[in-house]
């Protein structure tokens, strides 16, 4: 894999977790600059290069991770060895 196509993997994981941070939507600037990098690295690749990110891309499972942890924070008084987070 080359160096563009290992960056692009990389600028692509970074939006699409920025995105989700953001609740779904980032402001059109920032997304422009993102859009912008990923379109010179995926320019610079192979054809085949192009095609084998498209082809995983596609059949990539999407992971999903729990909203809660089950675990609450907690008041700790200054002094006391006791942890601020416990389990829910």
């Amino acid at each position: 894999m080359s160096v563009e196509a290992s960056r692009y993997r990389e600028l692509l994981s970074a939006l699409l977790l920025e995105r989700e941070l953001a609740g779904g939507a980032l402001p059109d600037e920032i997304e422009s600059e993102r859009v912008e990098a990923l379109d010179e690295c995926w320019w610079a690749m192979t054809n085949a290069e192009q095609e084998e990110i498209e082809r995983s891309m596609a059949t990539e499972a999407r992971i999903e991770a729990p909203s809660d942890l089950g675990a609450q924070d907690v008041e700790v008084e200054e002094g006391k060895h006791v942890l601020p987070r416990k389990a829910a």
